[in-house]
Parts: C-alpha cells; sequence; structure tokens
C-alpha cells in the first residue's frame, strides 16, 4: 500500500504507537511485525488481553503466518482466549487473498514464438488457472472490512471497492486515501485492509 510517511516518523525507533495502525499509517504497511498485523485485523481485545497479546497467542501457536497458511481452521482459531469465529474468519481471509496472489503471481508469461517454432504441430494453448474455490474475493474482502452502515453491508462495501479497481490484485499500490472514497469505508476499516493485504503479500511470498 502507498503511504506517505510523515519526516519525523523515518526513525522507528524514536515512536511509540498507541495502536499499530499509527504505525502503519506513518511508516507504511511493510514496516509492521507479523503481531501487529495480526493485532489490526483483530480490531479489538476482551478483558486482560490486548489485541496485540491475542495477536502474539495465535503467532504462538502456529510459529508464524506460514504456519497459519498450512494448518489454521476458522474452528481452531476461534478456540484461543479473546478471538472467536469472525475475527478468526478475517484472519483466514488475509491467508486466501495471499495464496491467491501467488497463484496469480505464478501463472507462466507466455514467450514469443521463435522463428523456427512457426511451422511446428500446432499445440493446445496453455490452459488458464481454474478459478479459485470456496469464498469469492468479494466475500474475503467483506470478511476483513468486518461491518457496513445502514443499507450498505460488508459485501457492498466490498463490491465498490472491487469495482473502483477493477480487482483484489489493483488494490495493491493504491493510497489509502483513495480507498475512503467507497462509501462506507472509514480509516479503521482502511487500515484493517492494508493490513490485509500486507499479509497476503507475505504469504504469497513465503509460498514461493
Amino acid at each position: 500500500m502507498v503511504v506517505n510517511p510523515s519526516p519525523e516518523a523515518s526513525v522507528e525507533s524514536a515512536r511509540t504507537w498507541h495502536h499499530p495502525g499509527g504505525k502503519l499509517i506513518e511508516l507504511g504497511s511493510h514496516s509492521l511485525k507479523q503481531d501487529e498485523l495480526l493485532a489490526i485485523l483483530i480490531g479489538s481485545g476482551v478483558a486482560g488481553r490486548s489485541a496485540l497479546v491475542i495477536a502474539n497467542a495465535v503467532l504462538d501457536e502456529y510459529v508464524g503466518l506460514y504456519g497459519i497458511h498450512r494448518q489454521a481452521t476458522v474452528d481452531d482459531l476461534a478456540k484461543i482466549p479473546g478471538l472467536g469465529r469472525r475475527k478468526a474468519a478475517r484472519i483466514l481471509a488475509a491467508i486466501e487473498l495471499g495464496r491467491r496472489l501467488y497463484k496469480i503471481n505464478r501463472q507462466p508469461k507466455v514467450a514469443p514464438k521463435a522463428e523456427e517454432d512457426l511451422f511446428s504441430p500446432l499445440r493446445p494453448p496453455p490452459q488458464p488457472e481454474p478459478l479459485p474455490q470456496g469464498p469469492s474475493d468479494t466475500d474475503l474482502l467483506a470478511a476483513i472490512i468486518g461491518s457496513g452502515i445502514r443499507g450498505r453491508p460488508p459485501k457492498v462495501i466490498a463490491q465498490d471497492l472491487l469495482a473502483r479497481f477493477g480487482s483484489f490484485l489493483e488494490l495493491f499500490g493504491q493510497d489509502l486515501g483513495e480507498f475512503l472514497r467507497v462509501k462506507g469505508l472509514n480509516s479503521v476499516k482502511v487500515i484493517r485492509i492494508a493490513a490485509a493485504m500486507e499479509i497476503a503479500k507475505r504469504i504469497s511470498h513465503a509460498i514461493s
């Protein structure tokens, strides 16, 4: 995600953030640690367990984001104190976007046909990747958005977001402020989307 950090935020060690969302805004999603990204998706904690504490419990259980990708289910994650099914589904939605990003990036590029091959026997064209199974990209983004506003549930907001940019792939590299143009998105939800996209990038890289 494109974020324009202020000059005074260039040295991370000199800054203390009350919530990792502030760090994301000032330094960019790439600067966040795994637990900070998960804490943004979790959003709020419970009595005695902050979102960051819950995030670290998740990472301890699965030994990092890659372990979540390999092993976690909604039911498993929901058993971690303070998480629950809704927030577990939000985490797994970000993980699934990472899997889809990996599949897109690994699609082979079709090389130009060499001159000596022009008269070789015709070969069937490469088959496209099958459509992803399970929830749609809209459903995954809706899970990440979490809640809507009157007359605009999360799925409608997600549909509008994808319609504005074309696909979830086009969300990468966008300025966060552009997301706020979608009715129903606020700064909290936009930061959550940015954290989810960063997790997706890291999962895609880890699978490669």
